[in-house]
């Protein structure tokens, strides 16, 4: 099992920690420093930053993964989509996992009275929250326009390597037509 970590993740690991550890050492042979813990939390809290940057930062640079030949075909003897394509990761480190989300929507939506266009985003979001309930968004009329779908597709993906895919979502039946939208996730 390889981890998702390049020698660029440990190297800004050595170099942040040792940074802490200089300002915490110079704070510490302060003697006119009175509020040494409070200088130390905050260095601590400013090198914990610079880490999570850091690690953003590399994560951007070392994994890249491309989403190629996406096709879907419904199949309505099972009342399901059928997504096909390749992952390739295209840099020069491994990547640990590699998710496909796919967002689906209600090609036959009718524009509402009133309005030109009218986002049910919002009532979407609200009919899977408790809370909805309370303000009265979850009317059994009132079904969601779109569909949001995450799915593993690959495990340690190496370097320059492709990897084909295959992922069955259930097809909504009250849904008239649909169109969809890909993207790739990297853990």
């Amino acid at each position: 099992m390889s981890t998702s970590f390049t020698i660029w993740h440990y190297a800004s690991f050595i170099v942040i920690s040792a940074m802490l550890t200089l300002a915490i050492v110079y704070t510490l042979k302060q003697k006119d420093f009175t509020q040494k813990g409070f200088f130390i939390a905050i260095y601590s809290i400013v090198a914990l930053t610079l880490l999570i940057s850091a690690i953003t930062v590399i994560n951007t640079y070392t994994k890249q993964v491309l989403l190629m030949n996406v096709k879907n075909h419904r199949f309505l003897s099972t009342e399901s989509i059928i997504y096909t394509g390749t992952v390739r990761n295209t840099g020069n480190y491994d990547v640990g996992q590699v998710e496909i989300e796919i967002e689906i929507f209600d090609k036959g939506l009718k524009a509402q009275k009133g309005a030109s266009y009218q986002s049910p985003a919002f009532k979407d979001h609200y009919n899977d929250v408790d809370i909805g309930k309370f303000f009265g968004f979850n009317k059994a009329e009132e079904k969601p326009t779109s569909l949001t779908i995450r799915k593993t597709v690959a495990k340690e993906l190496k370097a320059r390597q492709s990897k084909q895919f295959a992922v069955s979502i259930r097809y909504p039946s009250y849904f008239s037509g649909y169109t969809s939208k890909e993207k790739v996730i990297i853990r």
